[in-house]
């Protein structure tokens, strides 16, 4: 193994100056766990060749290169110098198979060497310790709109930081809310004349059916007709806007329904079964409007 370091197999970068092996280790496993795996190299090349020594330097370092070959050296290197070190003996034995064993064909063995070398990566840098600090150009994300709130998650539209008190799932995933409103948007066709056309049915045919309640002041019929003509009073609000959709068309429709039956709430103060009827008849026929043209 160390005739391998000197004939320069495991070159190192020369910007690299640090000179505490354990410094150099955590910058090492610091750099895998954010997945820059070049600069990870170099630190732990760089640590090995200061303390040759260093069991913790070698079983690091065979996590992140990529030669199979490079691998088995630094293990060797390993049980050199700790003969009794379970991982390193473990990882030799996938790494040499025994003789008589199996032959595995060209692409089985290359997917077995890149799911044992993934493997050792995950257990050469491990979880991170409480103390680290990770490196200075790693990139950290903010939520667009909460600027003290680290996140992970970015929208799948404008990829915008979004945190998930911010995130709006979808079918096709995270969105922020600003692009969940500009989608929703486009099925909006309606303006301020379809505003005006809804409120003023409302306010008539409404207005007319409150009266027709108080008339009958009955409570079996105003809970049979509510919803049957709250409904009835939508669909005569979208075929006079040509069936486009408005955002706030629903509220507007149910306020028109509400003042039209003002008069006949007036009319029906000489009965409390009038009233009560006519309650029954609002509160079912208000609601079904509204449902309907949401």
């Amino acid at each position: 193994m160390v005739g391998r370091e000197e004939k320069g197999l495991f070159p190192r970068d020369e910007a690299v100056t640090d000179s505490n092996p354990t410094e150099l280790i955590q910058r090492g496993r610091a750099a895998a766990r954010v997945g820059r795996l070049d600069e990870a190299r170099q630190f732990l090349r760089h640590a090995v060749e200061l303390d040759p020594d260093n069991v913790d330097g070698w079983l690091a370092l065979a996590g992140v290169v990529d030669d199979p070959e490079d691998k088995i050296a630094c293990f060797e290197r390993v049980l050199a110098l700790d003969p009794d070190n379970t991982q390193a003996r473990m990882s030799l034995e996938m790494l040499q198979p025994t003789q008589g064993a199996e032959q595995l064909s060209p692409a089985d063995e290359l997917e077995a060497v890149i799911a044992e070398a993934s493997r050792k990566l995950e257990e050469a840098v491990g979880p991170p310790p409480p103390d680290e600090v990770p490196p200075d150009d790693a990139e950290v994300l903010y939520c667009a709109n909460h600027p003290t709130v680290e996140t992970m998650l970015r929208c799948n539209r404008c990829g915008k930081p979004i945190c998930t008190r911010c995130a709006v799932q979808t079918p096709v995933g995270y969105r922020c809310q600003e692009c969940v409103n500009r989608q929703q948007a486009v099925f909006y066709t309606g303006g301020l004349p379809d505003y005006a056309i809804g409120g003023v049915i409302a306010l008539v045919l409404g207005g007319l059916a409150a009266y027709l309640m108080v008339l009958l002041h009955s409570w079996f019929i105003a809970l049979i007709l509510g919803p049957t003509l709250g409904v009835g009073i939508a669909e005569a609000v979208r075929l006079a806007v040509r069936r486009r959709r408005s955002r706030y068309l629903w509220a507007v429709v149910a306020g028109g329904f509400v003042i039209g039956a003002l008069p006949a709430l007036l009319i029906g103060l000489y009965s409390l079964w009038a009233l009560i009827s006519l309650g029954i008849f609002l509160f079912l026929a208000v609601g079904a409007a509204a449902a309907r043209l949401r």
